[in-house]
């Protein structure tokens, strides 16, 4: 017998065929549609005024508007900008925006788009304290950080560690993308949050992330991406013991089963221990 969630996945098996039709021109969803699968490679058709292409869920995006319009940061800074989807709504909805990427492309290619913008060149755990450094010395106060940069545990890790050592001067909100795939979670459930006396509340589940049954854009077939996990840090030190929630645990745990990062994972594990038999 089938359990519930195979069975889940196998209707979104059978869904997807669907939509491969659809997507071939069977039309069926009224005024000469057609059904797609969404591509977060592409602009989003809910926000025609950001043009770029925007490697988020239409949920992310709005969340990630929503967030800054709220807060509406005096500085922002971005840990991977790639295409630069990400960072055409931080320079519109902060007053300055800081952007680090280890790919000098992304430098030349969305400076001039973006003059507004400062542009840092090299390995994020290198440069964050050197940005946030320079932060410091300036006027503006940090306040919104989006961290999108190495996916793999040991450098999500890093990246949160050297956030963590900051003194946040306003309430600073650090949005940390694709939070439902295996390897990011594990390496921001590595970090050390209850270390850091600003760290007020860690959400790993703000925004859900989702399950790819077939290859799309850049996630291979049966992977975990997206999500965001959402930290708030504030200026006066924590009176309570910290807590990092994460309200989306059990149904990534039950997808994770029948996911390709468990073989992955499986394979990493026997590798090393072979590895470490020779030294």
């Amino acid at each position: 017998m089938r359990s519930s969630l195979q069975s889940k996945l196998v209707n979104w098996h059978r869904c997807t065929e669907r939509v491969e039709l659809a997507k071939k021109g069977c039309k069926g969803v009224g005024h000469g549609a057609t059904i797609g699968l969404y591509s977060m490679s592409q602009p989003s058709g809910f926000f025609p005024e950001y043009s770029l292409p925007w490697e988020m869920s239409v949920a992310e995006q709005f969340a990630l508007i929503g967030l800054l319009e709220r807060l509406r940061p005096e500085v922002a800074l971005e840990i991977g900008t790639h295409f630069g989807g990400s960072l055409q709504v931080l320079a519109a909805l902060s007053g300055c925006v800081h952007s680090i990427d280890a790919d000098p492309a992304v430098s030349a290619r969305l400076a001039p788009r973006f003059p507004q913008g400062r542009f840092h060149t090299g390995a994020s755990r290198e440069k964050i304290p050197e940005v946030l450094a320079e932060i410091e010395r300036g006027s503006g106060r940090l306040g919104f950080v989006l961290v999108d940069g190495d996916h793999s545990a040991a450098g999500v890790a890093a990246d949160v560690a050297a956030l963590l050592r900051m003194r946040p001067r306003v309430p600073v909100y650090v949005l940390m993308h694709d939070s439902f795939n295996p390897d990011c979670r594990a390496g921001l459930r590595r970090a050390a949050w209850a270390d850091c006396p600003y760290v007020h509340a860690v959400e790993l589940d703000f925004v859900t992330g989702g399950f790819h049954e077939r290859p799309q854009g850049g996630a291979f077939a049966r992977s975990m991406w997206g999500g965001f996990a959402l930290a708030a840090l504030r200026p006066e030190p924590r009176m309570t013991p910290l807590v990092v929630t994460a309200a989306a645990e059990e149904m990534h745990r039950r997808i994770f089963r029948h996911s390709a990062h468990r073989l992955w994972h499986k394979v990493g594990r026997r590798l090393r221990r072979v590895a470490d038999s020779f030294r």
